[in-house]
């Protein structure tokens, strides 16, 4: 049996990448795609979907269903100079999409866990606040849904693409983007006991994908897939050239996609992480510690703090292009 997933995304450019190596990978199912705000509004996320299922065609269409607009408690920050005003380095702006009918992302989630349980993996690929409000959800919001509280508590493994612990962030000096953006929903779920693994930038830091191989690649292929990778990834592309100096992009997403799909990709340590919630300079920031022997245990998450570059980039490249 195929492992079934659901993906929770921003919708960004690497997140594009991601759900395309989801839909082509077949060891795993994809029952749902839910949008939060991140990288671009929802409305635009969820938009983004709507896209890029009509591009792939996959023969079994997962649910869209469309989340949070804004983070728990604060307001949306959004990248646009990062993907892009619509989210796909301004590909899917140029296209024209039928209006979308959506449920609510929290109700498909948590069908999804209540149906599947154990066998269920969630690839939380932009800010927490979806599952948050899963786990947050009061038994008279669950009654009216005729679900049973709690619904989260029942999932397999939780993937979740941020944090950085031992780099800089990519949205200030020490947050990584996903966990500034809402900071109290990933410390919710770090203190959840929730199985989660962490994805953070010291490992999708240590992968790059430059521009010429694209370009490469893409020209081999010549299908309608290639040529979009081909053109939304290019601002992606030229905003790394600006800002970090060499010309392409970091695959934040597709690794954490990899990481459910091929565990052993990664070297893993158990660990309590804290989110930084209330610091003026230090927000989404994150901090880890070992369980110390006689201390009282804390929660513990698995982050990943090495990453098989050579195996993960055949991962890539062969799904990513077929």
């Amino acid at each position: 049996m195929l492992r079934p997933v659901i993906l929770d995304t921003d919708a960004g450019v690497d997140d594009a990448l991601s759900i395309i190596l989801a839909l082509r990978s077949p060891e795993i199912s994809v029952r749902a795609i839910t949008t939060v705000a991140g990288n671009v509004e929802v409305e635009k996320c969820t938009r983004n979907v709507a896209l890029l299922l009509n591009l792939l065609q996959p023969r079994d269409r997962p649910t869209v269903a469309r989340g949070a607009a804004k983070p728990l408690k604060r307001n949306l920050v959004t990248a646009p100079e990062v993907h892009g005003k619509d989210g796909l380095g301004n590909v899917a702006s140029r296209r024209r999409i039928a209006p979308v009918k959506t449920k609510s992302a929290v109700a498909v989630m948590g069908e999804l866990c209540d149906s599947l349980g154990q066998k269920l993996t969630i690839i939380a690929l932009g800010p927490l606040t979806n599952l948050a409000l899963l786990l947050k959800q009061k038994p008279r919001a669950l009654r009216m849904l005729k679900k049973k509280p709690r619904a989260l508590r029942k999932v397999g493994r939780i993937v979740s693409m941020g944090g950085a612990f031992h780099v800089p962030g990519n949205t200030g000096p020490v947050a990584e983007f996903n966990y500034y953006v809402d900071p109290d929903a990933a410390q919710l779920l770090m203190n959840s006991g929730l199985p989660i693994t962490v994805i953070p930038l010291d490992v999708t830091e240590q992968v790059v994908l430059m521009r010429r191989e694209v370009e490469y690649r893409a020209k081999r292929r010549a299908s309608a897939v290639a040529r979009f990778v081909l053109s939304a990834t290019k601002q992606y592309m030229r905003y790394h050239k600006r800002t970090e100096g060499f010309y392409g992009g970091y695959l934040h997403d597709p690794i954490a996609v990899a990481a459910a799909v091929f565990p052993s990709l990664m070297e893993i340590k158990k660990l309590h992480v804290e989110v930084e919630t209330e610091g003026k300079l230090t927000r989404g920031m994150t901090i880890a510690e070992s369980h110390r022997s006689g201390a009282p245990r804390k929660p513990e998450v698995h982050v990943a703090t090495k990453i098989d570059r050579e195996r993960f980039l055949r991962f890539f490249h062969e799904r990513l292009w077929k």
